[in-house]
């Protein structure tokens, strides 16, 4: 198409139409087919003749048109022309092009371009000389709501602002429609309706600002939509009960479904939520919408396919959702139930039975739920049995997921609570759905070892590996420390690496199925791919020789014959004897394959064989394969076969041997006519020991055994036939069958029936009793007035009372229990009917001694229920008014208290309630009533009495003001005893006296305070503040600031006494002289007299001189005491006082007699003694020649060296000297002395003396002792240990690493041990199991090691009891570890038996932890009887330490029990501490001995072989090493240097795997 133009067009633009202008002013609009739609030009009328014309004023100066630009809709266009530019647009209604009209702009000369704005906002304006302008080209604007501008660039383009953030979305019809009508919802969406006028087409905007994405779907009839906007990523549209989807940015409704419900809680939408890091994921395109068709009907929608599936529930559903990939459904319904729906598999499944709240945790497949106060999250949906449980107060409001943390909020009512979740079993779900498992292994990786977290691994194993992603299977393999796995995968991955088509190599696919566990799969990989040899060893590494060979003459392999030939040599040679059979069969060769199957343990086998090849019967064949049925078990089969050959009796016998009873029957019909009956007998007695009881009736009918087929018709309650059996017999065989009938019938309610039956069975009182239970009273009494007792028939009236009672009929009943002298069950009765008068007179007439106890619970009941004025009067009936004060006290009812105190108790008790009163009113009311009542100071010092200083205050400024002082004093002294000092100064301030605070300071030492008070209020006080704090310091030892206070108390006189009194004489000269001079020669005289007494000087230079001068004079004996008055408590250094001595020592030499001079000698010896001086004092002594004497010295001194040194020369000496310094080791307990001088032994029993045990240990191994000295300190250790009872596993272990002593000497040791660790009682062994189990192993383990090689013991193994000594530690030992091991390996039977043996050693093991180990594990095990008694007996046990006398324990139960000692030692204290353990084995027997079915007898001892009681009578025969149970002969076994009981030895090793008297590994022995 062309269309020629009158002018050259220079401004051309394609929009809703062509429009051209150029040089001319004339603006045409051409359509497509390039017909004119419209022209604008005033300068050619005479070319408008037939065209619709529009002229402006205007056209007379337009220049040439420039250039012409739509705008982005296309119906709006603007043409440049000289200083203007001119708008046209389309009017759509009209369907035609409308001049807006130009725009002149003066100096712009021509407009050389023009560009429009992508919104159409704006228009830009180039001109010829480089101007640049911008226009708003909107058609209008207007605000919405003051937070939205809307701008309309035309008439179909709306530009939607928000003004708060600018963000901007404009609105455009793809129709070109109008936009009639805008709306915003939520301040986010932006929902718009758009018209067609010429074509009446409407449709429908959809936005979201936040997306910036707009969709446009056509719509009829619109104007009552309703719009729901809870799934950002689409929008729905209900509009006349249907429900239209629309996703943002497509201009397709996605779907549309019909439903009334639109509520969010019943409807679910799900549109491409996750995000797979697939392509091929499923959930790439994903929208699915759930919702309900009815109100107990979910539709599931797929949008995409079109395809949906419905699930129905039994109730209404109140709410429903999808998860984020929208396959799995959680719903729940108005019972509360929980349910969920996997989309794939259609698969329902119930979560919770009770459910308050639910929600999926935000992007990920967690559920949280609320089931009452239990938290539940269910990390792996897909796997709902594995829940995790937080227990909650309160009810989940919300789930916060942010900054990688997710919380479930609790609202607490008081406050709100957050549980945090498990981040990484979050994330790590939503890793494993997003196929992200590099970013799942990473968070695993983060994880702490424990089972979820293995599990964890596992699972992305399985699924990684599943996926082909080898390297992460790998990381899962060797985090799982699966060592072999990870490096198959690491050599698959180096496979994968190495050739170029990576995972689709044939041996990378092969490897893959291999791993996989897929052989087959494997194999057709290679075989496709022509490897035959590859395929061959494949299945030779898996050991699956028969393929290889098939495939090797499948494939024609040319060592396919030697392949079969040693492969059925390998079987052969690997006893895998049936294929080799089979491969003979297979070849034809049937002798030898039946030779095989019978050597295989298939005799089956051969038989089909002989039966369908018609091989030769010979009697060995028959002979074989029968035996070889008979030694598998089956004898049906070689019944079968000895039927077959014609050996009938030899087939019955298989038959019965078999319980093949049909088989036996039908052969005996034939051939053994006479045995039919005695088949049946034996036929019905099997059914009735495998439960088959209704089918042994007819047998039992069949062989004429009346009794056993009516026993098994009531076992299987098939009553009307036992009717009919016993109609058929006599009345005695009958009867005990007709109380069962009975029962019977009186359980389905049909009492005429089973009275029937009671009375024909001869017990008409159980048809009485049946009648009492169903109130028929009656009948009752009609049966009672003939069969019952007087005392019956009392139990009888009581009960008629009671159901009279309960229909109100109380006087009737009341005359029932009266005339059956009962008259406390009517008392009872009108206290629960609250009829008090009738009940006081009943018990005034008949319990007179209970009145004033009932007057005093009546009371406090109506007092209770706010009845006070009765209460007041059964209190004052029983004589407690002062209740009844209290009472009302309570109640603030003072007047009635006032009243009633008065009335009963007198002027005093009314003042006590006065005061009460006063105290509970407060201020002045309270000091007004006690001035009234003239109170008012008996009140106030009650009140100070009693500590209410409050209200004393109170009372005294309200009403007695003199009082006040004496409250302020009093409470002053109140607060001072409280230490609360400085309220304490503000009241004796207030009560005026200061003084007392003064001297309050004094006493607490606060002399700070005390002056601040005496400054303030007592100057004169600060002088006996000085002095006291002065007194204070002298005790302190602080003389110069004692002298200080004292001097600024004005008291030097009390400064020179305190000097004095101390002896310093000096400091007391110096004060004198300044402060007291007139009493300075007074002081100097005292001063004198004291140097007197203590002697001429107070050191060495002094002492020395006097005695010079003393001796220059020649008075010796003077000079030797003046040298002797040197003592150490003057001079203090020793050697200045030995130098003194010395002195006189030397003078005594000289100048003294010899007797003199000895005693003077032998002063100062002890004077230097007693200063340490010994080797001086040993030294004047042998200068005394007292050679003994100074060597006794020396060795007192310990001057060993010394002593040694005086002793040369005497034999004697020497010999004490070592001795002495032998025994001054031992006593100072020097033990590497001793070592050093090797008394060897001594230093030990030093070391074990003070316990020093790691050092003892490293002397022996350092000396290394011989056994027997190890053993020997190692059961000192040991009985150390245990009499201290601290560590016992201490003892053991040193007696099992240091070596143990023999019994002897140390049996008391070994018992003590043993009595520690098998005496300790229950809360001691389950504090730690392990360690008690580990304890007495050990303990068992020492004992066998010590006990080996002794004759006695090895017998006692052999089955022959000892009574005491070391052996019974040991078996005691023994058996109780055992126990431990049967109980931790569940063999419970075992376990019972070797608990009834531990009670033989009820002298070992504590008697009451015997009876109770063994009685509990008895009631567990289903024997209730043998439980009974000796749970009994272990409550005897409680009671009777409890009263630490077993006088009250009857015996008559165990009498003949040989195993069980009586009388016996009580322990000292109870095997289970708690009492409510105790109680609750209390509980128990008390329960179980009103059950008839239990003997409560021990069975006699031939009974009781066999059986768990045999453990309790002694026997000659053998006993048991595992069980210590007697073993008869034909279930003996002996092993191992031991005898037990063949089965139990068995079943024991089968479990632990170990011998139970060697403790070495052991396997079974058939």
């Amino acid at each position: 198409m062309s269309r020629g133009c009158r002018c050259v067009p220079y401004a051309l633009a394609w929009g809703h139409s062509i429009v051209v202008a150029g040089n001319d002013g004339a603006v045409v609009f051409y359509n497509e087919t390039g017909e004119v739609e419209r022209r604008f030009d005033s300068t050619v009328p005479s070319e408008r003749a037939n065209l619709e014309v529009s002229a402006t004023p205007e056209a007379k100066t337009r220049g040439e048109f420039t250039v012409a630009c739509f705008n982005p809709t296309g119906d709006t266009v603007v043409l440049g022309n000289w200083n203007s530019f001119y708008s046209y647009t389309y009017n759509q209604r009209q369907d035609s092009w409308e001049e807006i009209g130009p725009k002149h702009i003066q100096n712009l000369y021509a407009i050389t371009s023009l560009a429009w704005k992508h919104d159409g906002g704006r228009l830009a304006v180039g001109s010829l000389f480089g101007s640049l302008d911008l226009y708003d080209a909107c058609v209008r604007r207007y605000q919405f709501k003051n937070k939205f501008e809307f701008t309309y660039s035309s008439l179909s383009q709306v530009i939607v602002k928000q003004l708060e953030t600018g963000r901007r979305i404009v609105l455009k019809s793809v129709y070109g429609c109008e936009v009639t009508k805008i709306n915003i919802y939520q301040d986010r969406y932006v929902v718009a309706n758009t018209r067609d006028s010429s074509s009446t087409t409407e449709t429908l905007l959809l936005g979201d600002l936040a997306t910036y994405k707009l969709s446009e779907i056509s719509w009829e009839n619109g104007g009552n939509e309703k719009f729901v906007f809870d799934n950002p990523a689409c929008c729905i549209v209900y509009h006349a009960g249907e429900l239209t989807l629309v996703e943002y940015g497509c201009n397709e409704a996605c779907g549309t479904v019909r439903t009334d419900y639109i509520s969010g809680h019943l409807l679910s939408v799900r549109m491409n939520e996750p995000q797979p890091t697939r392509a091929d994921d499923d959930f790439a395109n994903s929208k699915k919408m759930a919702y309900l068709l009815d109100a107990q009907t979910i539709n599931i929608k797929d949008l995409v396919t079109g395809s949906s599936s419905t699930v129905s529930q039994n109730s209404k559903i109140d709410w429903l959702e999808l998860n984020g990939r929208a396959n799995l459904l959680l719903f729940r319904d108005r019972r509360r139930q929980l349910h969920l729906y996997d989309v794939r598999s259609q698969a329902r499944t119930t979560l919770l039975t009770y459910c308050t709240y639910v929600q999926w945790v935000p992007h990920s497949d967690v559920v949280v739920a609320q089931n009452r106060g239990s938290l539940c999250v269910w990390y792996n949906i897909h796997t709902p049995d594995q829940v995790t449980v937080h227990q909650i107060k309160g009810r989940v409001v919300d789930i916060e997921r942010a900054n990688g943390r997710t919380e479930v909020i609790v609202d607490e009512l008081l406050s709100t609570a957050s549980y945090l979740l498990d981040e990484a079993l979050i994330e790590f779900g939503s890793a494993i759905d997003d196929h992200a498992y590099d970013r799942a292994a990473d968070i695993l990786e983060i994880l702490e070892r424990s089972p979820e977290a293995e599990g964890m691994w596992k699972k992305l194993e399985e699924i990684a590996f599943s996926g082909n992603n080898l390297l992460v299977a790998h990381r899962c393999a060797a985090a799982l420390g699966n060592v072999g796995r990870a490096r198959y995968l690491h050599r698959l991955i180096k496979l994968v690496r190495k050739n170029a088509m990576g995972l689709d190599y044939f041996l990378v696919r092969s490897r893959h199925a291999l791993l996989q566990k897929d052989g087959r799969a494997a194999e057709n990989i290679l075989l496709l791919q022509g490897n035959v040899t590859e395929a061959i060893r494949m299945h030779h590494q898996l050991h699956n020789l028969d393929r290889a060979v098939a495939i090797a003459k499948e494939r024609k392999y040319p060592d396919a014959m030697k392949m079969q030939l040693d492969h059925f040599q390998y079987l052969l040679d690997s006893n895998q004897v049936s294929k080799a059979a089979y491969l003979k069969e297979a070849g034809g060769e049937f002798l030898p394959a039946i030779e095989l199957y019978l050597q295989g343990g298939m005799p089956s086998h051969a038989v089909r064989l002989i039966k369908h090849n018609n091989v030769d019967n010979s009697p060995s064949i028959v002979e074989q394969v029968a035996a070889s049925f008979t030694s598998g078990g089956l004898y049906e089969q070689a019944g079968e076969f000895y039927q077959f050959a014609d050996q009938l009796q030899r087939a019955m016998d298989a038959f019965l041997k078999g319980s093949s009873f049909r088989k036996a029957v039908e052969l005996a019909r034939k051939h053994f006519p006479g045995r039919v009956v005695e088949l049946h007998e034996r036929w019905g007695d099997y059914l009735i020991e495998n439960n088959q009881v209704d089918m042994a009736i007819n047998h039992y009918i069949e062989a004429s055994l009346s009794s056993k087929a009516i026993e098994a018709a009531l076992t299987c309650r098939q009553w009307t036939r036992a009717i009919q059996l016993l109609e058929s017999v006599e009345c005695s065989m009958a009867q005990p069958y007709l109380c069962r009938l009975a029962h019977h019938y009186e359980d389905i309610d049909d009492t005429r029936e089973a009275e029937r039956f009671y009375v024909a069975a001869g017990a008409p009182e159980k048809a009485v009793e049946m009648y009492t239970r169903v109130n028929l009273w009656d009948c009752a009494h009609k049966v009672a007035s003939s069969y019952m007792e007087p005392r019956e028939v009392s139990l009888l009236y009581i009960s008629q009372a009671q159901h009279l009672e309960a229909e109100g009929n109380l006087k009737d009943a009341e005359k029932l229990y009266l005339t059956i002298d009962e008259p406390d069950l009517a008392i009872n009765m009108y206290k629960k009917q609250r009829k008090y008068d009738a009940m006081v007179q009943l018990v005034e007439k008949h319990r007179q001694e209970l009145l004033k106890e009932t007057h005093q619970y009546l009371a406090q009941h109506l007092e209770s229920e706010g009845n006070l004025r009765d209460a007041e009067h059964h209190y004052c009936e029983a004589n407690e008014w002062l209740s009844a004060v209290n009472m009302y006290r309570t109640n603030d009812i003072w007047e009635e208290a006032m009243r009633v105190a008065t009335m009963h108790g007198g002027p005093n008790a009314s003042k006590r309630v006065a005061y009460a009163w006063a105290l509970s009113l407060g201020g002045d009311a309270g000091a007004k009533l006690l001035t009234k009542q003239g109170l008012i100071e008996p009140a106030i010092d009650y009140a100070v009495e009693s500590g209410a200083f409050d209200h004393a205050f109170e009372l005294a400024r309200s009403a007695c003001p003199e009082k006040l002082s004496d409250v302020h004093l009093k409470h002053a002294l109140y607060l001072e005893d409280e230490e609360r000092y400085k309220e304490a100064e503000l009241e004796f301030i207030q009560a005026k006296k200061p003084r007392e605070a003064v001297d309050m300071y004094i006493h607490q030492q606060a002399w700070s305070d005390a002056l601040a008070v005496a400054n303030t209020y007592d100057p004169t006080a600060a002088s006996d503040i000085y002095i006291s704090q002065a007194r204070v310091k002298v005790d302190a030892g602080k003389y110069q600031h004692a002298e200080e206070l004292f001097l600024l108390a004005a008291k030097p006189e009390l400064a020179l006494s305190m000097y004095k009194d101390a002896g310093m004489w000096v400091e007391a000269l110096a004060l004198a002289e300044r402060h007291l001079p007139h009493m300075l020669s007074n002081v100097s005289l005292a001063y004198s007299q004291a140097e007197a007494r203590r002697g001429t000087g107070g050191s060495k230079i002094n002492f020395i001189s006097t005695g010079q001068q003393l001796e220059q004079k020649g008075q010796w004996d003077s000079a030797v005491d003046a040298y002797l008055n040197a003592r150490q408590e003057l001079i203090k250094d020793p050697g200045d006082l030995e130098e003194i001595w010395y002195c006189a020592v030397a003078v005594a030499r000289q100048h003294m007699p010899t007797n003199r001079c000895h005693d003077i000698v032998a002063d100062v010896s002890r004077r230097l003694r007693e200063i340490g001086r010994h080797e001086t004092a040993a030294e004047l002594l042998r200068e005394s020649n007292d050679l003994r004497g100074a060597i006794e010295c020396a060795i007192e001194g310990r001057c060993w060296a010394k002593a040694r040194e005086l002793a040369i020369g005497s034999s004697e000496f020497e010999a004490e000297v070592d001795l002495a310094y032998q025994a001054a080791l031992r006593s100072a307990e020097d033990t590497d002395g001793l070592f050093e001088l090797g008394h060897r032994a001594a230093a030990m029993d030093i070391l074990v003396e003070r316990r020093e045990w790691d050092k003892l240990w490293q002397k022996i191994d350092y000396e290394g002792f011989n056994f027997s000295v190890r053993a020997k300190y190692a059961g000192l250790q040991a009985a150390q240990i245990t009499s201290d009872g601290t560590n016992l596993i201490m003892a053991v272990r040193t007696l099992n690493q240091h070596g143990a002593p023999p019994p002897g000497s140390n049996m008391k040791m070994y018992r003590a041990l043993v009595v520690a660790v098998l005496g300790q009682d229950h809360s001691q062994v389950h504090l730690d199991q392990k360690h008690h189990k580990t304890l007495v192993s050990e303990l068992r383990n020492v004992l066998f090691d010590l006990g080996r090689s002794n004759k006695e013991t090895q017998h006692d193994a052999l089955g022959v009891h000892t009574s005491d000594g070391f052996e019974q530690l040991l078996m005691a030992t023994h058996y109780y570890n055992l126990y431990l091991t049967c109980m931790q390996h569940g063999l419970k039977g075992i376990a019972l038996k070797i608990s009834v043996t531990l009670i033989r050693y009820a002298g070992i093991i504590p008697i009451d932890k015997v009876f109770y180990l063994a009685g509990t594990i008895a009631r567990d095990q289903g024997h209730d009887n043998l439980a009974f008694l000796l749970l009994n007996r272990y409550i005897d046990l409680t009671e009777a330490i409890d009263e630490e006398s077993i006088d009250n324990i009857d015996n008559a139960d165990f009498a003949d029990a040989t195993n069980i000692p009586f009388p016996f030692d009580l322990p000292s204290k109870q095997y289970l501490v708690e009492e409510e353990d105790r109680e609750e084995i209390r509980d128990w027997v008390l329960s179980t001995c009103m059950d008839k079915s239990i003997d409560q007898q021990l069975p006699g001892s031939k009974l009781s072989l066999g059986t768990v009681y045999a453990g309790l009578y002694a026997s000659d025969l053998p006993t048991c090493i595992v069980t210590g149970s007697p073993v008869q002969k034909w279930e003996l076994l002996q092993v191992n240097n031991s005898i037990a009981n063949k089965v139990d030895w068995n079943q024991f090793v089968r479990k632990v795997k170990l011998c139970p008297w060697t403790q070495v590994e052991q396997n079974p022995i058939y």
